[in-house]
């Protein structure tokens, strides 16, 4: 019987070809269709309010919809594993956690081949696959019409790939990913995710698992995406994607060595998460592209302490990633102690 329901249950309106895969910067069907009714169920909070809003407003919510809906935040509540918050930690958390269902439809090109997929590995139950089913079979024809002008952010992933291909942006990426010691390398469906987003004043970013979602309308925020945002949000997915321990144990090492740092006014991500983000996107990261081309001098910072402070957390960054060292406490130790003096002068 599901054989038969994902056989019937035809793709939305894009046809895509096999050469997404294997790319770093991908739109898919799949996982856009998937972020659309995520975010119109509203099933947990911290999802994106705005694609409930869109819907409601240009489509309406019958009782019809509202029953499916139910349905389908039943399925993402039984399989959701949401990951425990580190305390005291002066790093940022992922706002979702990346869970089984998500992963699949992320590494899916179509829908037919997610669904199939969580047949074929038993990720999910039989019956709790036909309800998926039904809901999105449900959701068709309105969605269908979201999809028809997200087949534009193909052209967008294309114009990004040629932007980072330039840069060696990939390879260098993944000299990061084992700095920080993560598996985030082995990612399938692209690294960096564009899905379809209402024509808000600019795109939203997300961090699942490591991978990085650019919520993108292809009609109104067409090219706001640079190489510096990329490269911003890339390395802030490495951090926020430590683990509940390590960003307990290096909060502790960080505010050890830097304890003046808990007097100055200033939010908590400021103390080193943001100074270490433009570190290594603004500075380690395009002077790997450019070696002796690079100006240090034309980067500009938020804030005197940022700019002053991620000067020296470049420095470290590229010794530390020369000699194949990671983001340990011995890293933050010394950051910490570059903060302490800078707080002395």
């Amino acid at each position: 019987m599901l054989i038969k329901l994902v056989t019937l249950f035809i793709c939305f309106s894009v046809s895509f070809s096999a050469s997404a895969r294997g790319k770093f910067i991908v739109y898919t069907e799949a996982f856009d269709v998937f972020e659309i009714v995520d975010g119109i169920s509203q099933w947990k909070i911290g999802t994106p309010i705005e694609y409930r809003e869109y819907y409601e407003n240009t489509f309406g919510l019958s009782n019809a919809d509202k029953e499916m809906l139910k349905k389908y935040k039943a399925i993402r509540e039984k399989y959701h594993r949401e990951y425990p918050k580190a305390e005291n930690s002066i790093f940022s958390e992922s706002e979702l956690s990346s869970d089984i269902i998500a992963r699949t439809f992320a590494s899916s090109m179509t829908i037919d081949q997610a669904l199939k997929t969580l047949k074929k590995k038993k990720r999910m139950e039989v019956e709790d696959i036909k309800e998926l089913v039904l809901v999105y079979k449900h959701f068709k024809k309105n969605i269908s019409t979201i999809v028809k002008e997200s087949s534009l952010l193909e052209s967008e992933a294309k114009r990004l790939s040629k932007l980072i291909k330039k840069s060696r942006l990939t390879r260098n990426i993944k000299k990061l990913d084992k700095f920080f010691n993560l598996p985030t390398s082995k990612i399938k469906g692209g690294r960096v995710k564009l899905v379809w987003w209402p024509r808000t004043d600019k795109p939203s970013i997300a961090v699942q698992g490591g991978r990085v979602i650019f919520r993108v309308n292809p009609i109104k925020q067409a090219g706001m995406i640079d190489e510096e945002l990329l490269m911003q949000s890339l390395v802030r997915s490495l951090i926020i994607s430590q683990g509940k321990t390590v960003k307990e144990n290096l909060s502790k090492v960080f505010i050890e060595g830097c304890p003046s740092i808990k007097d100055k006014k200033m939010a908590v991500d400021l103390w080193f998460e943001e100074p270490l983000v433009e570190a290594i996107s603004k500075y380690y990261l395009p002077y790997e592209s450019l070696k002796k081309k690079f100006n240090p001098y034309s980067v500009k910072s938020e804030t005197p302490w940022i700019n002053t402070f991620s000067k020296f957390l470049f420095g470290l960054t590229q010794y530390s990633v020369k000699r194949r060292s990671q983001f340990d406490m011995e890293f933050v130790s010394t950051g910490a102690k570059f903060c302490q003096n800078l707080l002395n002068l």
